[in-house]
């Protein structure tokens, strides 16, 4: 397998497209909050692609994305503070499995792995905060209504990106032995 080099198929143009529609009814529909994230996460799909994420796999992370904001900005109906803690958590988790579905191929070790995809995933959720702070700043939205709500958020993606992380880094386990078990003659 060539990992040198992304990979920009079906998949990932669809998880793109899926992404820059969500992005359009915002921007039409003059929300700059979920303009800003889905421009976030667009970003993140396309950083994605370039360091080897499965297409799949961005395809799905771009649905629970959507799902994510949809929380966040259309769905009205509960409280804004339990849904954005959810919609974090949701991204955490998305994107420790991708981490670790990007990367077990290439780290071998279990615990490297687990230990780079969680520093990744700490310092994503500081830059996504980052991120909400110059929205806020820049079309004088309101992502972060208080400190304590950064605080709230970046502890809510990273035990949903640890979540995320240990479940991937369970399935690419079990898959791996029983890889082994069966042996190259039965695969």
């Amino acid at each position: 397998m060539n990992t040198s080099r992304p990979r920009f198929g079906p998949a990932f143009a669809l998880s793109l497209a899926l992404l820059g529609l969500a992005t359009v009814g915002f921007v039409s529909a003059r929300n700059g909050a979920g303009t800003i994230l889905c421009a976030m996460c667009l970003v993140g799909l396309i950083a994605g692609g370039i360091v080897g994420v499965p297409g799949r796999v961005l395809l799905l992370v771009a649905c629970g994305f959507m799902v994510a904001i949809w929380l966040t900005q259309v769905d009205h109906s509960a409280n804004s503070r339990e849904t954005s803690a959810l919609a974090h958590a949701i991204g955490g988790s998305l994107i420790g499995w991708a981490l670790v579905e990007a990367l077990r191929h290439r780290i071998r070790n279990w615990l490297s792995l687990g230990l780079v995809v969680l520093s990744t995933v700490v310092v994503l959720t500081v830059v996504w905060e980052l991120g909400e702070w110059i929205g806020d700043r820049l079309f004088d939205t309101a992502l972060i209504p208080r400190l304590s709500d950064s605080a709230e958020d970046i502890l809510f993606g990273v035990v949903g990106g640890m979540v995320g992380m240990a479940f991937a880094i369970v399935v690419a386990f079990l898959q791996r032995s029983r890889e082994v078990r069966r042996g190259p003659a039965d695969s």
